[in-house]
């Protein structure tokens, strides 16, 4: 959902009067600054938004615990910018600014995968730490030394959503589906993820009845309908952004048609199930977080948030990340003890963090700045609720198969 900088920028006054912690009396020391780039208006907005309103919880809750002890208490305070979702020279502009003018001893964000990259090379000249909620493979794939990506790799994602929904397909009605459909939009990704998920297919025996690409900006869902209809497949995966998204399953859904309909990348989005109200249900995806999973702190968050944000999905993974790369910020600074940026970064590359509300309720970076814990959800809009459907340890409610 693309939102307004007046928008944003109101969000973000929302997300500062959340009603958690009281501030407290300021600390001797100075206040430790974490420089938060992100995508806060444009396309990736909402993802953004909540990933700022989730670290500001995170180091509320951090403040009022005594902040960062092994530096004399010292406070967390957090400088935000807007980065946009499609300018990366600003993107490399704020983050410079925080870093030289601010000094902000980490960076958090910046949500679009193409603001993070323009961003990663300032904190690298910099030698200040990069935690990052982005996607994309080539992050980590660069040689970075202070960059540290809690995402899986962007390439990995759908793969991740193939090989889950086979399985949840099978343990939920004791056969496993018996073929797909693989429909993605002509963008560089939908290309990509078009010519690749079909070897995943067959690595796992799963036949591929179709795997075609279509026009982004459709205006007639009869291109997509009609190969649906005369091929029937068990599950459609389906490559597309919000307005075609919403546009085809509004089609499929009015036509009596129920397939499950596997997306990557907006399905979550407050747009989508607005539009499309009870149509979403068995829409499936992958996140890496959802906002009914029992895991440590996880409805704290959840409720903090919504006390703020009353009429919000809290299902946008983008909430969870933030929360978690603000605890794990946290963690680190404790650890290091310093707000030198490289005994910073060895914190955060030496640290098996853990009591996260995450899957693995741990995070770990590797060599190449990684998370080696990473593990995908399969996530369903069911009743206009976003629930966690597999892995089967995970569930909180029975998959619409």
């Amino acid at each position: 959902m693309a939102l307004t900088r007046r928008q944003a920028l109101t969000r973000l006054a929302a997300g500062a009067a959340i009603l958690g912690a009281p501030r407290l009396a300021r600390s001797a020391e100075p206040d430790v600054v974490i420089g938060a780039p992100n995508s806060l208006t444009g396309g990736l907005a909402e993802g953004g938004v909540r990933f700022v309103a989730a670290l500001r919880i995170a180091f509320d809750q951090i403040n009022a615990k005594g902040g960062i002890k092994s530096l004399g208490g010292a406070k967390l305070r957090m400088v935000v910018a807007d980065t946009t979702s499609e300018n990366p020279a600003q993107a490399a502009s704020v983050t410079r600014r925080m870093i030289d003018q601010d000094k902000a001893v980490v960076i958090a964000g910046a949500t679009a995968s193409a603001m993070t990259l323009a961003a990663q090379i300032e904190c690298e000249k910099a030698q200040v730490p990069l935690v990052t909620n982005s996607y994309a493979d080539p992050i980590v794939l660069r040689g970075m030394k202070y960059t540290f990506k809690y995402m899986p790799q962007g390439s990995a994602v759908w793969n991740m959503a193939m090989d889950g929904i086979v399985e949840m397909y099978k343990a939920t009605t004791g056969a496993p589906p018996k073929n797909c459909a693989i429909f993605m939009s002509n963008d560089a990704v939908g290309l990509g993820v078009q010519k690749q998920l079909p070897l995943e297919a067959k690595r796992i025996g799963l036949p591929v009845l179709f795997s075609t690409p279509y026009q982004m900006g459709l205006t007639d869902p009869s291109v997509a309908i009609a190969p649906i209809m005369a091929h029937k497949p068990d599950i459609l995966f389906l490559g597309a952004f919000t307005n075609d998204l919403i546009l085809i399953i509004r089609a499929m859904r009015g036509l009596g048609i129920n397939t499950p309909i596997v997306n990557g990348g907006t399905f979550y989005g407050e747009a989508v199930i607005n539009a499309l109200g009870n149509q979403a249900d068995r829409l499936f995806g992958v996140e890496t977080w959802n906002s009914d999973l029992k895991l440590p702190g996880n409805k704290e968050l959840v409720d903090t948030y919504m006390q703020a944000n009353p009429k919000a999905h809290p299902g946008n993974e983008q909430l969870g990340v933030g929360f978690t790369c603000g605890l794990i910020i946290g963690q680190a600074l404790e650890k290091a003890g310093s707000r030198d940026g490289s005994k910073i970064r060895d914190a955060l590359a030496n640290t098996e963090f853990d009591n996260l509300p995450v899957p693995a309720t741990k995070v770990k970076y590797g060599p190449n700045g990684l998370n080696i814990y990473n593990m995908g959800i399969l996530v369903e809009w069911q009743s206009g609720v976003l629930r966690t459907v597999w892995p089967l340890k995970l569930q909180m409610a029975k998959p619409q198969i």
